[in-house]
Parts: structure tokens; C-alpha cells; sequence
């Protein structure tokens, strides 16, 4: 017989408690197991009154609401707290109740203005101490690399008086495409994959722009310098494998491609051998090129020449210039340059560059399709820099609670293993025991 249930939407149960509901195997169980945010009111106390004004909502449950954003990858606050508002995982996860009224979303973007990044970068900065002090990190080799974040701005309004993110700059996307964004340059530990540092700016930027400023960061985080950064081309300049070497750290990093001056068969800067005490070049040919000075076009170029009696009748002239003598320009740190060309040649260099990609592009494409680092959410390079910080954090906390997982798992499979070693030795006494004593009786 066929039957239809009555659902009495309005009827009144008496729930347990939101803990009770939240399985202790849950991601977000476990994920707050290791959050502690128990500085956050010392932190953001400068910002509010305290003798004055009406209670505030705890600047906790905002720093919990927006590592919750980060966690989901929800862009918009107007549907995360719809979202947390259905979600009793979510209310657990920020201290509320099921009858708990949430905050309007306008209050959480004037709390974020009021706030600012200080308190979310310490967050991240805490993250990195805690999977630090837990053994994560090893420190010794880590990656860098930038990515680009789509900004919520139409291309026709950049650079515009009344662009809506006067910040954001074109920059080119993955396909080639134009666009407007930021980058995030990233450094990441080549063991753990942990986030040590993160830098924002706009598109339109190089990738390499705040490399050292942002390896200086990773040192002040991790208490030492790391042996060895590994990036790609677009950092394997000479200047930053100066500024490295300054630092007593490697740069594995391919050396830029110089530019050809006769077609694609024409001689380059590498073809040519430079002498770093006289300062001057040899060609191909035999012929010395020597300092004349600054290019006023290129901020930093330093500028050789060929004399023309050598140039007229050299026999590789075709493949070398097509004017009446040979310049070439290169950097203020051109040696810097040579020697990582040499360096690229050895076999730890190869080795250490074949482990790039897996770890920093692993941790880009993480967080883009898990945690919603391909579009901006809000407008304002503060507020960019705000969601790259909450990103990271919350990935590094993900990290954290993976290895406490693992380390739980070892300890209960340790303890059953003794039980079980216990319970066969105690039944081999028992066994022992009886044998005994019926020897012993007859």
C-alpha cells in the first residue's frame, strides 16, 4: 500500500548540541583543532573603544568568518553567511548557536576596513611559526613564483578617474589574454609545500619585482636563510643572483635569454667572453669591446664597443652586426649572470630546478580551484593583499592538520599494536602457567 508522509516543517525539537552534531573525523573538526586564534583581541584592541559604545561582535567570529571564505572559496559575504547560515558545521566552526542571529554582511566589510591586513598577516605569520615549531618546514630549498588574480573591474576602467579599483593593472593571463589584476608572488617550502611568504602587487608588474624583499621575508620567518631559491626564467636575472649571493643563498633559476643583434643566426651576449677585472669583452673573432659608458634609454644598462678597423674586415660580420661597429649592453650585474649560467650546467642545479613545478605550481592551482585565488573578491590592493594572506593561512593550517592527523593515526596504531603484543604475551603466560602447573600435579 502506497503511503505519503505528513513533514511538519514547523514543529519544535529539542536538538543536542552543535558540538555533539560535528563528527570528530570532519575536515573542519579537525582543521580547528589546530586554529588558535587567542591573540586576536589583543591585537585588534587598539581599534575599538573600550569604555564607550555599544558591545561589538567578537573580532574572533569575524577573523573565523573570513578563514571560513577562505576555506570554501566563496567570493561574496552576502552568500557566505547565507551559506554558514544553513550550514551547522559553519555555526559550530564560528561559536554560534542554531538560533544565533549572524552579522549583517555590511558589518564584516566595515570591520575588514577598520582592521585592515595587521591582524590577518599575523595570522598567516602564525600559521608558518606553528608548522614550523611542529617540524614541517625543512627550510633548506624553497620555490617562488607569481600568478595573476583576476580583478573584479572591467578592462575599458583601468586607469580611469573613477575606475572602481584604481589599482588594478593589465596583465597578461594564461591563452595570451589582457586582462586586470594582481599577482601574488608565493614562496613555498620544497618539502611540506608550506606558504612562507606572499607578496601582492599589480599586473602590470614583473614576476621577479619583489623577490628580494620577499626571500628577506621567508628568512625573518623561518630564523635562517634557506640554502637555495628556485624560480623560473623570469627570475634568473643578474641582479637578483647577486643580491643572493650577497645573502650566502643559491638562486637555481635559468638564466635570461639574451637578445640577438644579426637575425637568428646572429651572435649573442653569451657568445662573447668577459674579462670582470679588465671590464671588457672579447668576440667570437678575437676583438676587445670596451666600456663607453651608461645607456640613457635603459636605466642601468652599461654599454661596449668594438672599434670600426676591427669591424670592417672581420670575416663574421654577417652573423654579428650590421652596422659599422659591434655593441652590446648588459646589465650592472652581468658577472652575477655569467656565474649562474655556470651554475645551470651542474647536476644539483638540475636536479633541484626538476622539483619547481611540482611544488609551487601544486600549491597555485590549490588554491585556485580549492580556495577561490583566481578572482579578487573585494576591490583595493589592501584588501587583495587581506585575501592571498587568508589563502595561505588557511592552507598552511590544512598542512598542519594533515601531520597531526598522520601523527594520531601513528599513535592509536602504536597502541593497539602494544595491546596486542600485551594480549599475546599474556595469553602465552597463561598458557605457560597452566602447562606448568599440570606437570607439576602429576
Amino acid at each position: 500500500m502506497q503511503s505519503k508522509r505528513e513533514i511538519h516543517q514547523t514543529e519544535m525539537t529539542l536538538a543536542p548540541s552543535l558540538d555533539a552534531l560535528v563528527p570528530r573525523t570532519h575536515w573542519l573538526y579537525r582543521l580547528n583543532q589546530v586554529l588558535d586564534l587567542g591573540f586576536v583581541h589583543e591585537s585588534v584592541r587598539p581599534c575599538y573603544c573600550q569604555d564607550n559604545g555599544r558591545p561589538s561582535i567578537d573580532p574572533e567570529v569575524i577573523v573565523r568568518l573570513f578563514l571560513l571564505q577562505a576555506i570554501t572559496g566563496i567570493g561574496s559575504v552576502r552568500s557566505l553567511l547565507e551559506e554558514v547560515n544553513l550550514h551547522m558545521g559553519y555555526r559550530w566552526f564560528i561559536g554560534y548557536g542554531l538560533s544565533e542571529p549572524l552579522p549583517d554582511h555590511s558589518t564584516l566589510s566595515k570591520v575588514m576596513d577598520r582592521l585592515g591586513d595587521t591582524v590577518f598577516n599575523e595570522v598567516f605569520t602564525r600559521s608558518i611559526a606553528q608548522c614550523r615549531a611542529s617540524g614541517l618546514i625543512d627550510g633548506k630549498i624553497v620555490h617562488v613564483d607569481a600568478t595573476t588574480i583576476r580583478a573584479d573591474l572591467d578592462a575599458n576602467r583601468v586607469g580611469t578617474v573613477d575606475s572602481p579599483d584604481p589599482e588594478a593593472r593589465l596583465g597578461r593571463f594564461p591563452g595570451g589574454k589582457k586582462a586586470p589584476g594582481y599577482k601574488q608572488a608565493t614562496v613555498a617550502d620544497g618539502q611540506s609545500r608550506v606558504v612562507v611568504g606572499v607578496k601582492v602587487f599589480p599586473a602590470n608588474r614583473a614576476d621577479d619585482t619583489e623577490m628580494v624583499s620577499l626571500i628577506d621575508e621567508v628568512r625573518d620567518h623561518l630564523g635562517a636563510a634557506p640554502e637555495a631559491v628556485c624560480g623560473d626564467m623570469s627570475y634568473g636575472s643578474g641582479q637578483n643572483r647577486a643580491a643572493l649571493e650577497e645573502r650566502g643563498i643559491r638562486l637555481v633559476s635559468p638564466a635570461q635569454k639574451p637578445v640577438t643583434c644579426a637575425g637568428r643566426d646572429g651572435f649573442t651576449v653569451e657568445d662573447f667572453s668577459y674579462d670582470e677585472q679588465r671590464d671588457e669583452f672579447t668576440c667570437p673573432a678575437g676583438a676587445i669591446l670596451r666600456y663607453i659608458g651608461l645607456d640613457t634609454t635603459r636605466s642601468g644598462r652599461r654599454r661596449y664597443r668594438a672599434s670600426k678597423a676591427a669591424c670592417r674586415d672581420c670575416v663574421l660580420r654577417e652573423r654579428c652586426t650590421r652596422h659599422q661597429y659591434r655593441t652590446i649592453q648588459v646589465g650592472s650585474h652581468h658577472a652575477a649572470l655569467i656565474r649562474l649560467r655556470a651554475d645551470s650546467r651542474t647536476a644539483s642545479f638540475r636536479q633541484f630546478y626538476r622539483s619547481r613545478a611540482p611544488v609551487i605550481e601544486g600549491v597555485f592551482a590549490e588554491a585556485k580551484q580549492w580556495h577561490g585565488l583566481r578572482r579578487a573578491w573585494r576591490r583595493g590592493l589592501a584588501k587583495m593583499r587581506v585575501q592571498c594572506l587568508l589563502i595561505a593561512a588557511v592552507m598552511n593550517f590544512k598542512r598542519l592538520a594533515a601531520a597531526f592527523i598522520g601523527f594520531s593515526v601513528v599513535l592509536s596504531i602504536s597502541d593497539a599494536f602494544r595491546r596486542l603484543i600485551r594480549r599475546f604475551l599474556t595469553r602465552s603466560w597463561r598458557s605457560n602457567y597452566s602447562l606448568a602447573a599440570l606437570t607439576d600435579n602429576v
